[in-house]
């Protein structure tokens, strides 16, 4: 294993250990088999958090490509509707917040861009998203499900940030092909 070199720490592949875990902890576990595996697992999940955090701390080297501000500070938004009509069963919320918010977290510091998931079924808690709807600051609930990506800089980073934010939340947008652990199945 000393010629390979380890994942990049990513909200995908930590979506991927987790769920891996998740498989494994639905398994029958005879005798303590798994119990490498599962420690193997938990560490490694471990070092990618770690990882990511890290990384969001010392914030991006994407941010060091930004050209001087030039002119007064603005603020730009856009909204990116999630395609949830035509992939209702996909949990797109889910996925761009990540595990813990990590995702969400992890795109606003390489971005500089806040990142927020709005409208309908942007709620975790139905019954308090129809109780909040038509009331001041939350009509954004009467909408469909959008990601509101805002900047605030001078014109000409504003510009670039919100770009950099927009292909990376676009990305995130497309259902991911789960990949079914058809290699684990063949030895059950």
């Amino acid at each position: 294993m000393e010629g390979r070199e380890k994942p990049r720490p990513g909200p995908d592949y930590l979506m991927q250990l987790m769920n891996d875990k998740k498989l494994m902890s639905g398994l029958p576990n005879f005798c303590g088999i798994f119990q490498h595996l599962e420690r193997l697992l938990d560490e490694e999940i471990s070092r990618v958090r770690k990882d990511m955090y890290t990384d969001t701390l010392n914030g991006s080297e994407k941010s060091s490509e930004l050209p001087d501000a030039v002119g007064p500070t603005v603020q730009l938004q856009e909204k990116l509707y999630v395609p949830v009509k035509e992939h209702p069963d996909f949990n797109f919320v889910g996925r761009i917040l990540g595990p813990r918010g990590l995702t969400a977290k992890q795109l606003e510091a390489e971005t500089g861009c806040k990142i927020m998931v709005r409208g309908r079924g942007s709620m975790r808690d139905k019954k308090k998203e129809d109780q909040n709807r038509g009331k001041p600051n939350w009509e954004h609930l009467n909408e469909d499900l959008h990601v509101l990506i805002t900047v605030e800089d001078a014109q000409n980073r504003a510009d670039i940030k919100l770009k950099r934010a927009v292909d990376e939340v676009t990305k995130l947008l497309v259902p991911a092909v789960s990949p079914l652990t058809s290699d684990l199945c063949v030895f059950l």
